[in-house]
């Protein structure tokens, strides 16, 4: 039962409720709060609206660093030019979140910290080996995205700490970020599998590698050791097919007696080459 609500204006205002109230709960588009509520998953009594903390709200570039602030919302993200050209999946992963009114509201901090195992934009972000920001009143770590999610709608954070910002390296022109996913609904579709490829490539040799794969599992994860087989090949078909080959046999380990198994490891052999086909197009497009 909520007891309280908070709506605050900066982030140290925010940071003083957090380590003064017990039990509280940051929201900001609050999209997945109802759902919550209807499925009496929400345990905390306190909520604290951050939606108009601007200082979160903020997109910037310094030095070869991308910084969104954990407020943007995923219409934000689309229209955003410093995410153009050749940071193109995570403009496609926002444009896949829900309807016009969730990608309005939604923002990238709250598909973190929910960590579901279908959040879209989690699984570009872990191909760009993204890093957040989390702070408390006083102090703030930052803590590789990867070992943020714990487990479904689990993260690696306390009650009085607060997600502020995610932040990757810039691309450079040789490097591309796509992202793919198969939903059973043309819209509004919940990703049954999803995949975000990172590709640098360099005198038509796969440089580095980042494949990360989103709603097989738990949480979003890399495939490090296809990434690993990659490096260093020629971009020709034959190592592409075998990189997919070993995806689809990681998932049916993985997924080994489960129902989904037999679908999952099938499907993300498609997701996983549009991700790659997509990714060397545009490289070679420029």
């Amino acid at each position: 039962m909520i007891e309280e609500i908070y709506k605050v204006k900066t982030l140290e205002e925010t940071l003083k409720l957090l380590d003064s109230k017990s039990s509280s709960m940051i929201i900001a588009g609050g999209t997945d709060l109802i759902v919550q509520m209807r499925n009496k998953r929400l345990e905390k009594k306190i909520l604290i609206d951050i939606s108009d903390v601007e200082e979160l709200k903020k997109i910037s570039e310094d030095k070869g660093i991308i910084r969104i602030g954990a407020c943007t919302t995923f219409n934000q993200i689309i229209h955003n030019e410093i995410l153009n050209s050749n940071l193109y999946g995570l403009k496609k992963a926002a444009m896949s979140v829900g309807s016009p009114q969730i990608r309005s509201r939604g923002t990238v901090g709250g598909n973190i910290c929910n960590n579901s195992p279908s959040a879209d934009f989690i699984v570009p972000l872990l191909a760009l080996d993204a890093a957040v920001r989390i702070r408390t009143k006083s102090y703030e770590r930052k803590v590789n995205l990867k070992d943020l999610l714990l487990d479904k709608n689990k993260v690696d954070m306390k009650e009085n700490e607060i997600l502020t910002y995610v932040e990757f390296e810039k691309p450079t022109k040789d490097q591309i970020v796509t992202f793919s996913k198969l939903g059973f609904r043309k819209s509004l579709a919940i990703a049954k599998v999803s995949a975000g490829v990172f590709l640098d490539i360099k005198d038509n040799k796969f440089s580095r590698v980042r494949i990360s794969l989103g709603a097989l599992s738990n949480i979003a994860r890399r495939a490090y050791n296809v990434e690993n087989y990659l490096i260093g090949k020629e971009v020709k078909n034959v190592y592409i097919n075998n990189a997919i080959d070993m995806i689809e046999n990681n998932v049916k380990k993985e997924l080994q007696g489960r129902e989904s198994a037999e679908f999952k490891s099938h499907a993300v052999k498609g997701v996983v080459e549009n991700a790659i086909s997509e990714c060397i197009k545009l490289n070679i497009r420029g």
